[in-house]
C-alpha cells in the first residue's frame, strides 16, 4: 500500500517500518495550527513528519533510533516538496534531550507501547512496539523539557493503556487538551485513544470518536474523510 501526501507518495512496501493505521489517523487528526516548530518522536519512515510538513509552514525535527530507519526517513524528506523543512536524527529521545536547547510548539508520537504484549522475532520491530528503549514516563518527562510552556503533545496509545498514561502526564503537569475515542468498527470497545496534552490545566477538553471500518469491514466514510489528503487509493 502506499500513502499520498499531494505531489509526494511514501511506498512502504520495502520499509523497515511501514506505516501503520495508527500514525495515519494520529497525523490526519492533528492540527498542528500555526506551529513554527515541530518534533516527531520515533519518526520510522518520516510518515508523521512529513503529514506536518505538508499540514504547516513549520520546521520539524524527526528522531528514530533506529539508524536504518532514521536513514530511511531523511531519503523521505529529501523526496518531499518540503524537504528543506524536514531534519532526521538516528538518536535517542534521551540523547537528543540532553544535547539540544530547543523547544517545540508541538511535539507529536506514536510511541513503544505493546509493553506487557509477546515479543516479534524482527528485534526493529521489538524496539517500534515495545517500550524496550524508552518508557512512556521517560517519554513525558523529556517533552515537558522539549515542550514550549504554551505548547502541545500528541499522542496515540491503546485504550486500555490511556488512564495510565494520563495519570503519569499529569504528574509532570501535561493536561488532556483533546481526547479522540478510536473504534476499530461499530459495536466493538475502543481500541486506541488520541490524546493531545499542554500545560494548561484550565482549557476545555475537545472529546470525539471515530470509526475505522464499517459494518461491510471497509473504511468508514469518516475515516476516508478525515486521511483523504492522505491516503492513496
Amino acid at each position: 500500500m502506499s500513502f499520498q501526501f499531494q505531489q509526494f507518495i511514501v511506498d512502504d512496501s520495502n520499509s523497515t517500518m511501514p506505516v501503520s493505521t495508527d500514525s495515519m489517523l494520529l497525523g490526519a487528526l492533528t492540527d498542528p495550527g500555526t506551529a513554527s516548530s515541530i518534533l516527531d518522536i520515533g519518526t520510522g519512515c518520516g510518515v508523521l513528519a512529513l503529514m506536518m510538513a505538508q499540514k504547516s509552514k513549520a520546521m520539524i525535527d524527526a528522531i528514530e533510533i533506529d539508524k536504518d530507519s532514521a536513514q530511511e526517513a531523511s531519503e523521505n524528506f529529501q523526496k518531499s516538496p518540503w524537504n528543506t523543512r524536514l531534519g532526521s536524527f538516528g538518536i535517542s529521545l534521551q540523547l537528543f534531550e540532553f544535547l539540544t536547547d530547543h523547544r517545540y510548539d508541538l511535539i507529536i508520537s506514536n510511541p513503544p507501547f505493546f509493553r506487557d504484549s509477546l515479543k516479534s522475532a524482527n528485534h526493529k520491530k521489538n524496539m517500534a512496539r515495545h517500550d524496550l528503549t524508552l518508557t512512556f514516563k521517560e517519554l513525558i518527562k523529556d517533552v515537558t523539557t522539549l515542550l514550549k510552556k504554551d505548547g502541545r503533545f500528541a499522542y496515540i496509545i491503546p485504550a486500555d493503556q490511556w488512564p495510565e498514561t494520563c495519570k503519569i502526564a499529569e504528574r509532570h503537569l501535561l493536561y488532556p487538551k483533546k481526547i479522540v475515542q478510536i473504534y476499530p468498527y461499530p459495536g466493538a470497545l475502543a481500541s486506541r485513544v488520541i490524546t493531545e496534552l499542554s500545560m494548561d490545566l484550565t482549557c476545555e477538553i475537545q472529546e470525539s470518536e471515530l470509526t475505522i471500518l464499517n459494518e461491510e469491514r471497509k473504511f468508514s466514510p469518516e475515516y476516508l474523510a478525515v486521511t483523504k489528503d492522505f491516503h492513496y487509493f
